[in-house]
């Protein structure tokens, strides 16, 4: 089961990549592939690309693309996908060449050319995390003289078995080496009965064919036949089956990840024939006797390359068409379906071998594929599995975030759900654990009152053969404290207090009531002589002083005159005139008061 973790920065990301738009990123035709990044072959320390493949630094997790470069192999760090950078270079062992391959096994990388007297070149990567100098510049660990140049290296990792296919040796078919000791591979066998090996792959078998099962078996185009071989024996390597169709040049082909099936691509059947970019589907469910049950035509004219199984993807380098993604979904109808792409040459898909993608390795753990340009140098690209749509690339702390999440096409139902990394405090409502088919669900989060300025966590989506992970981000307004202002004075209580984005009702955002009972009484208040503390300093200061209570009037007698103020004023609740008590509010209360000093003169 692979596993793509897809990260969607909504806002506040340190940097952002380039989402395809329309069709397009930043001039390049694209269709559910977002840009990270791009690095020319200057860049890179080449005038031109060619493979490509990828290792995973056990220690510090770091992500490297080894990239093939006419003059050698560049490594470049993707620890920041968005900033990769070229880490060190590994000069060719003899002369420059178009062609040079790479592969990987236990943290070692292996790298041929068809320049000649190149040999085998060994390189310990784990050196790279104790560089402190970039890019370096690396020699190899170990070289193998014992063939002059091939084609191509092959790699069973579970056999620690190499096979150079297309050397000087064999007639070009398998040289097979024991790399048990990564850093000294050792010459055990050859195999040249079907004749040149262009590519392959290498397995041990998991397939439904039970007389198999278990063994060292290498799926190998040979120029003109699809060829299956037992090297179980290395020094005895002998042929399963060999396979002929209307060939022009049997290039390169890939297994299903059940090896029911297999992948086969021509690489000159578009010139010679005159058709759109063709794909081979096999059934190799009997290794002694596989069919050829489907062919999927593109709608381009571009020269399919190499291509490779993710779980249900497929991931094909198709020069001057660029990168493409197909489906498996169909496989056992013998049918694909492209589902999308990143076009590396817009300017056309022309069949010809000068420009476009040569190559494309697809099995970061990150979801981060890197695909090569021959012009251009490499591009790093993620492909999209669900669309996440937020209702606002923020939300205030007291509201709800709304999210709508798509399951796109490609992948193979049911599928399951689930949320990662969730904030403590945060709350999923209308959340969908499983999925019979693509679609699309809305749900919410609340609680984001708990959460900080910054929201992130992931959704996981296991369907039978992918994992997909989205990392979602989205910015928290906490917005601003509000204080209560009972009494309408315009200053608020700062014991009493909200966060709101917006302006609550009854409240104000200053704070300096000392009573938010009376309206007179605030930060900065004018006495009012009737022995309160107007401006809340603390103290009764002499305009504070209570000269005369009851003389609402002012006219220097507690008359009926004022009781007539205080029933006028009766109920009264902001600004009141006889709060004679200053409680805030004139009531029975004020009215005793008022009567236990009636008909006194102030003095």
């Amino acid at each position: 089961m692979l596993l793509f973790i897809l990260n969607l920065a909504f806002a506040g990301s340190s940097a952002a990549q380039s989402p395809c738009i329309n069709g397009m990123v930043d001039g390049f035709p694209c269709e559910r592939m977002e840009l990270m990044s791009q690095m020319s072959n200057e860049d890179l320390m080449g005038t031109g690309s060619n493979d490509v493949w990828g290792w995973e630094d056990p220690v510090t997790g770091v992500e490297y693309a080894l990239v093939g470069e006419k003059e050698g192999l560049a490594i470049v760090d993707m620890a920041d996908p968005l900033n990769p950078f070229l880490a060190a270079f590994m000069n060719t062992q003899s002369s420059s060449s178009t062609w040079r391959d790479m592969k990987v096994y236990a943290d070692h990388v292996y790298v041929v050319s068809e320049a000649n007297s190149h040999g085998l070149q060994v390189l310990d990567l784990n050196q790279l995390r104790d560089l402190t100098e970039f890019p370096a510049i690396l020699t190899p660990s170990k070289h193998v003289d014992v063939f002059s140049d091939a084609h191509n290296v092959v790699i069973n990792e579970d056999a620690a078995m190499l096979f150079a296919v297309g050397t000087n040796l064999a007639g070009g078919g398998l040289v097979a080496f024991d790399i048990s000791d990564p850093d000294d591979p050792i010459l055990v066998g050859d195999y040249s009965e079907a004749g040149y090996t262009h590519d392959a792959q290498a397995v041990i078998y998991n397939g439904p064919d039970e007389s198999y099962q278990g063994q060292s078996l290498v799926f190998a185009a040979n120029a003109n036949k699809l060829a299956i071989v037992d090297a179980t024996d290395p020094t005895d390597i002998f042929s399963i089956s060999i396979a002929n169709y209307d060939y022009s040049y049997t290039h390169q082909c890939w297994l299903t990840e059940d090896h029911r099936y297999l992948i086969l691509g021509d690489e000159t059947d578009e010139q010679n024939q005159g058709i759109n970019t063709r794909t081979l589907i096999w059934d190799v469910q009997d290794l002694d006797e596989p069919v050829l049950i489907g062919e999927h035509f593109s709608d381009g004219t571009a020269i399919d390359h190499n291509q490779y199984v993710v779980g249900n993807l497929l991931f094909q380098a198709n020069y001057a068409a660029g990168l493409r993604m197909l489906s498996l979904s169909d496989v056992a109808e013998g049918e694909l379906t492209e589902i999308g792409f990143f076009d590396v040459y817009p300017e056309d898909d022309a069949p010809v071998f000068t420009n476009g993608s040569w190559s494309t390795y697809p099995y970061f753990e990150s979801g981060y594929v890197v695909v090569t340009s021959r012009l251009d140098g490499i591009s790093i690209v993620r492909p999209k599995f669900m669309e996440v749509t937020p209702i606002a690339p923020e939300v205030c702390a007291d509201e709800l975030m709304a999210i709508q999440l798509t399951v796109l096409e490609g992948l193979l139902p049911p599928f399951d759900l689930a949320i990662s990394g969730l904030p403590t405090g945060l709350e999923l409502e209308g959340f969908q654990a499983n999925l019979e088919a693509p679609g699309s669900f809305a749900f919410t989060i609340s609680g984001l009152e708990n959460a900080g300025t910054n929201v992130s966590f992931s959704i996981v989506l296991t369907s039978a053969l992918n994992v997909v992970s989205e990392t979602i981000q989205f910015q928290v307004d906490p917005g601003s404290t509000w204080y209560a202002d009972a009494d309408g004075d315009g200053y608020g209580n700062g014991e009493v207090s909200l966060q709101s984005c917006d302006s609550p009702a009854g409240y104000v955002q200053n704070t300096g009531d000392c009573n938010d009972g009376n309206a007179l009484v605030y930060e900065g208040a004018e006495g009012t002589g009737q022995g309160l503390d107007n401006n809340c300093n603390g103290q009764i200061e002499p305009a504070e002083e209570g000269g005369c209570p009851g003389d609402f009037n002012g006219d220097g007698m507690i008359s009926v005159a004022d009781l007539l103020v205080l029933l006028g004023d009766f109920g009264c609740t902001i600004n009141c005139t006889a709060d004679f008590d200053g409680n805030g509010v004139v009531n029975v209360g004020d009215l005793l008061g008022f009567l236990g000093v009636f008909g006194e003169e102030c003095l």
